[in-house]
């Protein structure tokens, strides 16, 4: 367990106290059973607290750092794991960080509370204001539509759509944790997702479920971060006789996906043909493009066989795809946010996505609003 963010004005040992102060409350006030146990001499083996709610129990060591940065927690986590362990015995799990066998919190002293284990996640609390300091931390991301952010969303909406449109854990989540656990990202990115929605009044409040609100102007802006001009590159076979088995080879590699008006018309909802088919990729660096040996780019007037892009976001997309006929297609999600700012028919395109699967989705009625 570690708490960070305490006020620096207090010494190492004032912050370590107040901090233990704080999680005893906080286990109290969940109903646990809280035994505070007397630190003895340095070295010694007895936990800092120990916690107990129905058959659960942990040993749980406290540490306290004066910032919330991982070089400065890891070493502190490290530690409350190996203290927990030797106090915990063979009889009970030790309540630390980074491990696979041990479970996990972190509090700071503005009210925010991580925790991962059984009969934790009741204790998680994402309403808080996290400060400038806090915002700073590297990786504290405040892009609403960074690359795991966008998956998370898709992961939100993901009940209201077939499973043939989109690849996604279907359920419904209390908080960041079990959010996170669904869509496999950390419970901090899913925390830093929960708490932006909050703050920009996207989420529905007062409801035991996280439910996006006001969806029509989050989905524009959601449309807008992804408008910007992506890298292409025109790509020709090298045997040209059988194109849909090169690019079906191509494909399989586990490397690539269908994406655009080739992905709509493989979705059942094609409106614009004779466009040559779009195809994402992990990377365009040149060390990529020279492992596939049946494709080149295109020389200058050359008309081509493909377009090879670099995937714009590699989680979301390809976490999101799907396989239609052994092809791996972009969900209808991420293919209504490709077309909508592609310059030829895209709009026309990205409205009969619409009409069609995502009007009831993005307008909420679905979800009871």
């Amino acid at each position: 367990m570690s708490a960070n963010e305490l006020p620096k004005r207090l010494d190492s040992v004032e912050r370590r106290r107040l901090a233990e102060q704080i999680l005893s409350d906080v286990f109290a006030k969940a109903g646990w059973q809280v035994r505070r146990e007397p630190k003895g001499r340095a070295g010694s083996s007895i936990p800092d607290m120990i916690v107990r709610r129905g058959g659960v129990l942990y040993v749980v060591e406290v540490k306290a750092a004066a910032e919330g940065r991982s070089d400065r927690l890891v070493p502190l986590w490290s530690l409350a794991y190996l203290q927990a362990l030797r106090a915990a015995g063979d009889k009970n799990p030790p309540l630390a960080e980074y491990a696979p066998d041990a479970a996990a919190g972190v509090i700071d002293f503005e009210g925010l509370r991580l925790f991962r284990g059984p009969q934790l996640d009741d204790l998680n609390f994402a309403d808080v204001q996290v400060s400038p300091q806090f915002q700073s931390v590297p990786g504290a991301s405040s892009n609403l539509f960074s690359d795991l952010n966008q998956w998370m969303l898709k992961v939100l909406v993901a009940p209201e759509l077939p499973e043939r449109l989109l690849s996604a854990p279907r359920g419904r989540y209390r908080n960041a944790s079990q959010l996170a656990r669904a869509a496999n990202v950390s419970v901090m990115s899913a925390f830093r997702l929960v708490q932006l929605l909050q703050k920009e009044g996207y989420l529905a409040e007062s409801e035991p479920y996280l439910r996006l609100v006001r969806r029509e102007e989050l989905f524009q802006r959601w449309q807008a971060s992804v408008s910007q001009r992506i890298r292409e590159v025109p790509m020709r076979f090298l045997l040209r006789a059988s194109p849909s088995g090169e690019l079906q080879r191509m494909l399989d590699s586990g490397r690539a996906c269908l994406a655009l008006f080739a992905a709509a018309d493989a979705l059942g909802l094609g409106f614009v043909h004779g466009v040559r088919p779009h195809v994402y990729v992990r990377s365009l660096h040149r060390a990529s493009l020279e492992a596939w040996k049946s494709i080149v780019p295109a020389a200058n007037g050359e008309r081509p066989d493909l377009i090879l892009r670099q995937a714009p976001a590699l989680q979301s997309v390809f976490r999101g795809l799907v396989r239609v006929d052994g092809k791996p297609v972009c969900d209808i999600l991420q293919v209504w946010l490709d077309v909508s700012a592609s310059p030829s028919r895209g709009r026309e395109q990205a409205d009969l996505i619409r009409r069609r699967v995502l009007n009831r989705v993005l307008l909420g009625e679905q979800a009871g609003g």
